[in-house]
This record gives C-alpha cells, sequence and structure tokens, in this order.
C-alpha cells in the first residue's frame, strides 16, 4: 500500500485560516507540514435526514521513509495527520493537538485512519488517540458530542484493542463507519476478519452508551449475517439503517427494527454471499421498506430487486423504495420489465420510475442514480 501523502504544502508562516493561536506556533521549535484548504462533501448514501455536521476532524497514521538505510533496507518512521497538520512525527502529537484552538478539537465529525500494519506501534497509536480524547476534555464551554465515526485500519487483527479508546472519544454517536468504502485492507481471511468485525462492534457498543444513540451503520469490511451479529446489534435500540460492502456469508439472522438497508459493492466482483443476500433480504429485514444495490452489477440488483415480483406470504409491506444508481439504467428497465409492469415512467431519468409485480407483491419506486438516500430521522423525547 502507497503510504506516502500527497498534496502537502510546507508553509512556513504557520498562521492557519482555521485557527486563533498562531503565537503557539510561532513560539514552537516544530514545524509541520500543511494541506491546502480541504473541501469536505457529506454526501453519503444512508446519513441521517436532516442532521447536519461539521467537517471532519481527521487523524492518520502511516508510514514514511526517513530517509536512513538499515542493513541495506529504507528505515520508516511512524508518522500522523492531526486535522489539516501532516506527517507530524507520533512524539509531536501532543504537542501538535495542544496548539489547536478549541473549535477545531470540538468538530462533531471525526475520522481516524491506521494505514500501518505493526503491533509494535500500536501503543503509540493508543497514546495519540488518548491524548486527543484529554485535549477535548480539556476544552472550556459545552462539550460537543461526536456525531459521526469513521474508523479505517489496514490490519483488522489489532481493531479490537482501540475499541476502549474509541468509545471514549465518540459515546454518543448517531453514524458510525467501519472501514472506507474502496480502501483495500491487509488480506485476512473473509471468515477471520468477520469474526473480528463482530468481536469490535460487540466492544465498542459495550464500553459506554453508543448502543444507546446508534442509528447508522456503515460496515465496509468482511462480515457475517449470522446469529452472533445478530445479538450484537439488538441491542442498539434505536439503530434503522445498514450498509454492507462484503458478506462473507449469510446465515440465521434477522433484525426487526432496521429500516433501510444497503449493499455498496465498491465496484468490486460478486460473490456466492451477495447473490445470497439478494434472494433472501426481504427476510433478513422483515419491517425495513428502503433497499439499495449499489455500485453493484446490473444482474445482482435485478435479482434483488425480482424479490418483490413474487406474492410473499404474510408480508405486509405494500410500497418498497429501491436504490439502484446504475449507470445504464434504462437495461436494469427493461430487464426488470420481464417481472413487473410499468407504473410510471420517467423518461428523463431525473426522479424514480413505479414497477408493480405482475403477480402480486408491493409498488416498487426504484431512484435513479441522482438520487442519494437519507434515513428517517428519529423524533422521541430522547432526541
Amino acid at each position: 500500500m502507497d503510504s506516502t501523502v500527497t498534496n502537502s504544502l510546507n508553509f512556513s508562516n504557520l498562521e492557519s485560516p482555521k485557527s486563533n493561536s498562531s503565537s503557539l506556533f510561532n513560539d514552537s521549535l516544530f514545524r509541520w507540514k500543511r494541506t491546502p484548504e480541504k473541501s469536505y462533501d457529506d454526501e453519503e448514501y444512508g446519513g441521517i435526514e436532516q442532521v447536519e455536521y461539521l467537517e471532519p476532524f481527521v487523524i492518520k497514521f502511516h508510514n514514511i521513509s526517513s530517509g536512513e538505510r538499515v542493513n541495506g533496507q529504507t528505515k520508516m518512521d511512524v508518522v500522523c495527520q492531526l486535522d489539516d497538520f501532516i506527517e507530524v512525527p507520533i512524539a509531536d502529537a501532543g504537542k501538535c493537538l495542544d496548539c489547536m484552538t478549541d473549535d477545531r478539537i470540538l468538530l462533531d465529525n471525526v475520522e481516524i485512519e491506521i494505514k500501518i500494519c505493526a503491533p509494535t506501534s500500536k501503543i503509540a497509536i493508543e497514546n495519540v488517540l488518548t491524548r486527543f480524547l484529554e485535549r477535548r476534555e480539556r476544552c472550556q464551554g459545552v462539550r460537543i458530542p461526536v456525531k459521526r465515526l469513521v474508523f479505517f485500519i489496514y490490519d483488522f487483527t489489532y481493531a479490537k484493542e482501540l475499541a476502549p479508546i474509541l468509545a471514549r472519544i465518540a459515546p454518543n454517536c448517531a453514524i458510525f463507519n467501519l472501514g472506507i468504502p474502496k480502501m483495500k485492507t491487509y488480506p485476512l481471511q473473509p471468515t477471520t476478519e468477520s469474526r473480528y468485525v463482530a468481536e469490535f462492534i460487540s466492544l465498542f457498543l459495550a464500553e459506554r452508551n453508543a448502543c444507546e444513540t446508534l442509528r447508522i451503520l456503515h460496515i465496509f469490511n468482511f462480515v457475517s449475517l449470522d446469529p452472533s451479529l445478530q445479538k450484537i446489534l439488538r441491542k442498539c435500540r434505536k439503530l434503522r439503517h445498514l450498509t454492507f460492502s462484503n458478506i462473507d456469508d449469510v446465515g440465521l439472522f434477522e433484525l426487526e427494527s432496521i429500516e433501510s438497508v444497503l449493499l455498496d459493492s465498491c465496484d468490486f466482483s460478486i460473490t456466492m454471499f451477495d447473490e445470497m443476500f439478494a434472494e433472501k433480504h426481504p427476510r433478513l429485514f422483515p419491517n425495513a421498506t428502503t433497499f439499495g444495490f449499489l455500485r453493484c452489477p446490473v444482474t445482482l440488483a435485478l435479482k434483488a430487486v425480482k424479490q418483490w415480483a413474487a406474492d410473499r406470504i404474510a408480508d405486509n409491506r405494500t410500497e418498497i423504495d429501491f436504490y439502484h444508481p446504475e449507470r445504464d439504467f434504462r437495461k436494469f428497465l427493461f430487464e426488470a420489465s420481464k417481472s413487473f409492469e410499468l407504473v410510471s415512467d420517467d423518461k428523463e431519468l431525473e426522479g424514480e420510475v413505479q414497477i408493480k409485480g405482475h403477480i402480486g407483491g408491493p409498488l416498487v419506486t426504484v431512484f435513479n442514480k441522482d438520487r442519494v438516500y437519507k434515513a428517517r430521522r428519529i423524533h422521541n423525547n430522547n432526541d
């Protein structure tokens, strides 16, 4: 994996447009590279409707060349990115965090990426995350909880050991992304990674009260839909949306609280378990009324939507929303018409079309590639 950081600038004047504490930088003996101004796109399939959060506070760990050679090999140093400061020596992370203003530290959107595969760095990484937590706790005024947490680790073998500190950083998160779309991980056996993923989620939820606040869960690592994961996720009383990407197995699994489910294949080839998921998804989520098959082959989406053409015994769903952002949308509709009748047709494909199974089944509204699904917000006294 390429561990270099690109698109960076080395500013001689360390005054930041995002910070009012530039005097701290000027008095420091340390100089850290900075990123240019970043643009942040919060359009994410499966976000929460009408819930806004700020740009992310980014924490990344990766290797860079030290310029030295030891025993004929280039020596690598572990560095980190903290917000818009990059290639910060891991020993300087605390100083860097102390220089930042409270408004940056208290951003309610945190993305943590660990792009190295070295168990010897685990303690140093955990120390940096602890310093970040302590820096947040020292901020004056109103405490701002982390609404959205993204966690990516290159080798999931060591993920569970970081679950407690992540739970302390985001004890009340509403949106949790485990992994990042299209970002490769260390090639563990899918069954092994699925087991680690389930264990990690269990430990993360057990530490604080995230199981009481979690509403959206995106999992881009391998996951097994089995009784173990079902038991873990049933503890999340407010969980309403799931996104899966890599499915290792589909077993005895049913979640009644879920309202929407997306399978994001991330443009990768599909597996027999993806096809099994497409065939079984109505039974896996008996109360869900929104389904999506993103960056998937047309054949997989067709297999999924055809499940709604049949007369489903004891299934009272009368209307289904189906997201299929496929470029060749007309081809999808043409093939679907063999099992459905076209109720409405948007010839410009700017909105949606409605189809209904010839032999019964709910009215299915199929949304085109320009529509981004947002999960409905839950309104109750604890919001």
